[in-house]
């Protein structure tokens, strides 16, 4: 491979970052990304979300059978807000969607352009599913679903630093409630504090032992918002706090332990959840990693009927959702060059 396609590839983002793609106002983008597909031999069928001028972008090489590619390589369209433009120096490419996820995006356009100049058989084997709404509600993965591709293998796209994910952690989200009683604070048997008794609930949940594996990682937890209380002369008739777990185990292994920690000594109310995905081992010599956030590979529906899943891409998501968020020319040009050399080997293990 010549330089030419590294230079290519850096262009290909910069001009994707220059087009906002903020979740909701996906579509001019998504008709940018349709052009340069079609004008590279790809066919590309868009798949509109119903009411709305956002449309998920699927491309197939040629005349080959869109229900039924060996490999399907996914990425998002949309970024998180606010959109600002790109910038870049010798080393970097900065700005919005630059690793979550349009770096992914145009890793992959590359990637599959490289494979249909150099091989048609290769191509004809390969899937592009650009997906809207994945930084909200995963609105555009679950209308894909209606496409009904069953790949042999699935790849998607986000920034985990150039490591094929061992898993994608679940998420479960409660609401602990405790309801006290109101009454004057400066006399102990006026009533009871909810928010005393929740600093002792969260002090348990603080001090327990959260399931851990040497592969998959650790159970982590936050206590991201509390509120109650209503003066601090009175004890405070109400307090909630909300828990957001990330998942090695399983969601019911977690809710069974934190109901047994609490012990009836608050109500627990579940906000959302979904179990992790456990995900494989290339085929090709690469670093692995667990992955703590969430993906649109829990809501494909066929995740469990592929031979192989993977999560992997280039740039990191400590710095995505963020004002600082780049992604690394190299890791540009790996991701580009490391997806050529997977699909090519996933073929060849077919054939």
């Amino acid at each position: 491979m010549t330089i030419k396609w590294e230079e290519e590839v850096e262009k290909k983002l910069l001009e994707y970052m220059s087009h906002s793609s903020t979740t909701g106002n996906e579509a001019e983008f998504a008709g940018v990304v349709v052009k340069d597909l079609e004008e590279n031999g790809w066919t590309v069928y868009k798949q509109t979300i119903p009411g709305t001028d956002r449309f998920n972008v699927y491309a197939t090489y040629r005349n080959s059978d869109p229900k039924h590619v060996k490999v399907l390589l996914n990425t998002h369209l949309d970024t998180v807000p606010p959109y600002f433009p790109p910038t870049q120096d010798e080393k970097n490419i900065y700005g919005n969607g630059s690793n979550d996820a349009k770096g992914q995006l145009a890793a992959m356009v590359t990637a599959a352009i490289i494979i249909s100049n150099t091989d048609e058989d290769v191509a004809r084997a390969l899937g592009l599913l650009f997906v809207v709404g994945e930084e909200l509600d995963h609105v555009g993965m679950i209308e894909a679903n209606k496409l009904e591709i069953l790949p042999e293998y699935l790849l998607v796209g986000e920034p985990t630093e150039l490591k094929f994910g061992t898993i994608q952690k679940g998420a479960l989200k409660v609401k602990l409630t405790i309801t006290g009683q109101a009454g004057h604070s400066g006399y102990p048997d006026s009533g009871s504090s909810a928010i005393h008794k929740m600093v002792e609930v969260l002090n348990d949940v603080q001090k327990f032992q959260w399931p851990c594996d040497a592969t998959y990682g650790d159970t982590t937890y936050n206590v991201g918002k509390i509120t109650g209380g209503q003066a601090l002369n009175a004890w405070a008739a109400h307090c909630e706090a909300d828990i957001f777990f990330r998942v090695v185990t399983s969601v019911k292994n977690i809710k069974d332990l934190l109901a047994g920690l609490v012990n009836g000594r608050a109500n627990i109310t579940l906000l959302s959840s979904n179990d992790p995905v456990i995900l494989d081992v290339p085929p090709i010599e690469a670093e692995l990693d667990q992955v703590s956030f969430n993906t649109d590979i829990a809501y494909f529906d066929a995740k469990d009927k592929v031979k192989g899943k993977y999560l992997f891409g280039g740039g990191s998501i400590k710095n995505a959702h963020s004002k600082n968020e780049f992604i690394p020319k190299v890791e540009l040009h790996q991701c580009t060059s490391t997806l050529v050399k997977l699909v090519h080997h996933l073929y060849s293990n077919h054939h």
